[in-house]
């Protein structure tokens, strides 16, 4: 691949072609994730399926289905690179990013291979690998990178305004009592208010009940 930018957030590469797509995998090293678990989650596939059809070629519905991507994920994968929502490339022998300054080591070596993503998923797979669920949390990183992909594609397959986001914290009622379901709705709706997706802020409402059972305990 030509034509790629490659800067430096403290000690995490990044690295995005003349199209915005972000090298997802370099992205991901310093934090040691893998980005398609970002992929899979449920809270990104309106955005996915936004960003098909805006190539022009939509997804098929199935695949907002969970159960469907989990059981056929290297078909899901497939379809995604089909409409330029991913792509996994080899790199080019030769390719060097120069370590950050202050880190150790020579650097990155064909920075170009990994799982390359569409750019309108850069800053939220960013924020997912710095905040780890804690998703209430800054993210610099999120920032930095949106800042990166400024003049990218990334607004032209933002979802509707006109949308509801679904309410994660509905999805304990029965499990808690009234007074802490309302917490968890008033946390929840702080975390819509930051474009959380469905995903993160589920986790993120389920490590707070997990916390308070333990200090209870």
């Amino acid at each position: 691949m030509s034509n790629l930018t490659a800067q430096h957030h403290k000690q995490t590469a990044i690295v995005v072609d003349v199209d915005g797509m972000v090298n997802a995998s370099l992205l991901a090293k310093q934090y040691g994730r893998n980005p398609v678990e970002y992929i899979m989650l449920d809270g990104n596939q309106p955005i996915i399926a936004r960003v098909a059809e805006h190539s022009g070629k939509p997804l098929h519905p199935q695949w907002q289905d969970s159960k469907v991507r989990l059981r056929n994920k290297p078909e899901y994968l497939r379809a995604l690179t089909a409409v330029s929502v991913i792509r996994y490339v080899a790199g080019t022998p030769g390719g060097h990013l120069e370590a950050a300054k202050g880190a150790g080591g020579n650097g990155i070596y064909n920075y170009a291979a990994g799982l390359w993503v569409h750019p309108a998923l850069g800053k939220g797979l960013a924020r997912w690998l710095e905040c780890r669920g804690e998703s209430w949390k800054p993210s610099p990183l999120a920032e930095f990178v949106e800042q990166v992909l400024v003049g990218h594609e990334t607004t032209a397959v933002e979802l509707p305004s006109n949308v509801t986001p679904q309410s994660a914290a509905d999805s304990f009622t029965g499990m808690v009592d009234a007074q802490t379901l309302e917490n968890l709705r008033q946390l929840d709706h702080i975390l819509i208010g930051g474009g959380v997706a469905f995903s993160d802020r589920h986790q993120t409402l389920h490590a707070r009940l997990e916390q308070r059972a333990k200090r209870e305990a």
